[in-house]
């Protein structure tokens, strides 16, 4: 993990008010924006605020079970959170609307829409062979891979890891071609 993040997580785990500020203002936009695949647009900002909340819980204690030692991986565990946090509050949410008299008809439809345990597999075996693969690669190309599926565009990437735009897309290029000869090894084994 660069010295930099690690730095920054001990500081947090330090209780040092300008640590969370910079982890805020540096991850704050991974965390919205996987919140806002899970709950409604209306409550995106209160889940990010419960995200917080929990990575701030029991003296940053979250953050604390991190042993990772990546950017990338920290970035995947940070959106794990982000993401449990957001489905919890989705049934929270859901709930409420049963309650609040929401009409069965509507509540059978969105339990039809979730996708079915055959789907997830096999959506999610694809993911981990996918995020194997980038595992391969050198952590440079790893941190702009593991970005760019996170939904970032190339400019915030370089804004994250404090590199010029012209170096993320020249790595990302790379990166990819890596990917592809992986791939292509194998298929031919």
């Amino acid at each position: 993990m660069s010295d930099e993040i690690r730095k920054l997580l001990d500081e947090c785990l330090l209780g040092k008010e300008s640590a969370w500020k910079s982890f805020i203002l540096k991850f704050h936009r991974l965390i919205s924006g996987t919140v806002a695949h899970y709950v409604p647009r209306s409550e995106v900002e209160d889940t990010v605020q419960l995200v917080y909340l929990r990575l701030t819980h029991n003296e940053y204690r979250l953050i604390g079970k991190f042993k990772g030692d990546s950017l990338p991986a920290f970035i995947v565990f940070l959106s794990e959170i982000a993401k449990n946090v957001s489905l919890s509050q989705t049934r929270v949410i859901r709930r409420q609307d049963f309650r609040e008299g929401l009409n069965l008809d509507l509540a059978i439809d969105i339990l039809d829409e979730r996708p079915n345990q055959e789907t997830t597999y096999f959506e999610l075996e694809e993911k981990n062979e996918f995020y194997n693969r980038i595992s391969l690669l050198d952590e440079p190309y790893q941190e702009i891979l593991v970005l760019r599926l996170k939904g970032y565009k190339f400019k915030d990437i370089a804004e994250i890891l404090s590199l010029p735009l012209g170096t993320i897309l020249a790595r990302a290029s790379r990166a990819k071609e890596k990917i592809k000869k992986i791939v292509q090894k194998e298929i031919k084994s």
